[in-house]
């Protein structure tokens, strides 16, 4: 009498993929047309303040090592900067106005303007206090890269005053330090009061021999 074919290990692990497989397509297949329990929440629209983006370099759509958060946010700060300061090319800001602007928190909008100062479309510059070693804000220069070809060398003019003063009267941002060199700064604290613990105070004697 011939003996059944027993099923193999690798036969029944095949067999249970395949099952969960067929199951997880029978839920997608009830549900996918299902609509949400809880719809989204609906935001009140913005209101017609007549601001608008002006032209920008089609690289950053293109650029994959860019986020979508990170390109709204480049066209932000194109705005703000083509509104307040179109001349300098250099906009004044914090990182809360950015994080209220964009609805995001302030680690996010960090991150964003990491991305694009690591792309070259913008370098960043700490304004920190005269009397005050704390930060008062961001001073962002736009680079070459961001703007289109035609309005790289400057933005067309818009119709104002002539007589007004390009300057505002809120001189913040006077002491600028490097990114970088203020990252060092904020550490420099953290080192001191390391040192005064003795850290090294454990550590074995150095026998010279």
């Amino acid at each position: 009498m011939p003996q059944a074919h027993r099923p193999s290990e690798s036969d029944l692990i095949d067999h249970a993929r395949r099952a969960a497989y067929d199951t997880r397509r029978r839920r997608s297949l009830r549900a996918c047309h299902r609509p949400a329990l809880h719809e989204r929440p609906r935001h009140p629209a913005p209101k017609d303040t007549g601001a608008f983006i002006p032209p920008t370099a089609a690289r950053i759509e293109n650029d994959m090592n860019l986020t979508d958060g990170a390109r709204r946010c480049a066209r932000k700060i194109m705005e703000e900067t083509y509104r307040r300061n179109r001349e300098g090319r250099t906009l004044a800001i914090t990182v809360s106005y950015l994080g209220r602007a964009l609805g995001k928190c302030r680690r996010t909008v960090q991150r964003y303007l990491r991305q694009l100062e690591e792309g070259g479309y913008v370098s960043i510059d700490v304004a920190c206090g005269q009397r005050s070693r704390l930060c008062t804000g961001l001073l962002i220069r736009l680079l070459a890269p961001l703007f289109p070809r035609h309005h790289r060398d400057r933005w067309p003019g818009s119709p104002g005053n002539p007589g007004a003063t390009q300057e505002s009267l809120n001189q913040r941002f006077k002491n600028l330090v490097p990114r970088e060199s203020w990252a060092t700064r904020c550490m420099d604290g953290v080192f001191r009061a390391l040192m005064k613990t003795d850290p090294l105070s454990g550590l074995p004697p150095i026998v010279l021999r």
